[in-house]
């Protein structure tokens, strides 16, 4: 659009996230204050003032505040809250203090601001979920997946899109942008932002390799070191799929599949290439929406060579996942449903 006065990264947002997706449904944005979360909400409310197919209200605000950074994490809210009134947005504030016997990890604390996050937009009625995640952002879940041990779909990294719920989808529309572009867009429109302190702790696993290793291995091998990591991210996306597709052929395997329980026809699977059954398995548990996060690459190959083996295998899997195969026919158990 030659003559648009959208911005450079607001272009971006309007390719990845094209209005006519969002400009009719309520949409709820993520924003914790911070820069990525911040951009993200001034370009897609730029956008939704030039659409002429946007419906007034749609777009709303949500925060999410887990109290960990005492005072500070009070005006995170308020800062979001101002920000969402000046621009004529619905605000929507969860609280989300965690318990004392909460581990107050990284993944811990993501999982339950998705959590509220996903509440949040069941409530109002929002079929999407929109965050600030961006390429730097991406970089460094690639290389903290491989460090953990992951397997190929871990390698391709933050998916644009995922389906939340039956209703809800997460979308991320600064994935191909910079740090540095987001911070460029907002000294540009002269946007403040807030400045989460804990960010520069790296007793966090993210945050050293955003402060420590990232720029110790661009230093030695070069700024493209983050190129070269994207880009095995995109053929480690491109071989999922493959995998995906090749895996939809084994569903006749599956005789019984229930909110708790699924039966597996072994018979069906004994000519199927490990990677193939090891991608299989992964679908089985993201349809059941059982935890994964403590699936590692060693349990999903245990699994597939159990399931491809002539013994009876009994499996106490983490997250009170249970397998129990005899013969050539395997249970899967959720026994925290049972």
């Amino acid at each position: 659009m030659i003559d648009s006065p959208l911005k450079h990264l607001e272009h971006l947002v309007e390719s990845a996230f094209p209005p006519e997706n969002w400009a009719n449904v309520r949409t709820l944005i993520a924003v914790s204050g911070g820069p990525d979360s911040v951009a993200v909400l001034r370009a897609m409310v730029a956008i939704a003032q030039f659409s002429n197919q946007w419906k007034a209200g749609n777009l709303m605000v949500a925060h999410v505040n887990h109290a960990v950074r005492g005072a500070e994490s009070e005006d995170d809210g308020r800062f979001v809250g101002e920000l969402a009134a000046k621009l004529g947005l619905e605000f929507h504030q969860s609280e989300a203090v965690p318990s004392t016997e909460f581990d107050h990890s990284e993944e811990s604390l993501r999982n339950l601001r998705y959590d509220r996050l996903i509440q949040l937009a069941q409530t109002t009625g929002s079929r999407y979920i929109v965050t600030g995640h961006n390429l730097d952002d991406q970089v460094e879940t690639i290389l903290f997946r491989i460090f953990r041990g992951t397997g190929i779909s871990g390698l391709a990294g933050i998916p644009p899109r995922r389906l939340a719920s039956q209703s809800v989808t997460i979308v991320r529309p600064l994935l191909e942008v910079t740090r540095q572009s987001i911070e460029n867009y907002l000294r540009e429109i002269d946007q403040p932002f807030r400045f989460d302190s804990s960010n520069t702790d790296s007793k966090y696993a993210r945050n050293y390799l955003r402060n420590g290793l990232i720029p110790e291995l661009k230093a030695r091998f070069g700024e493209s070191v983050a190129d070269s990591i994207l880009r095995l991210g995109k053929q480690a996306q491109e071989f999922d799929c493959f995998l995906l597709t090749q895996s939809n052929g084994l569903a006749d395997a599956l005789t019984t599949q229930s909110a708790s329980r699924v039966i597996v026809d072994c018979r069906k699977i004994q000519l199927c290439d490990p990677l193939v059954i090891r991608r299989w398995i992964v679908q089985i548990w993201v349809k059941q929406e059982w935890p994964r996060q403590a699936m590692t690459f060693q349990w999903w190959q245990t699994i597939g060579q159990s399931l491809q083996s002539e013994a009876d295998v009994v499996l106490n899997l983490p997250c009170s996942i249970r397998l129990e195969k005899t013969g050539m026919e395997a249970v899967f158990s959720d026994l925290r449903k049972d």
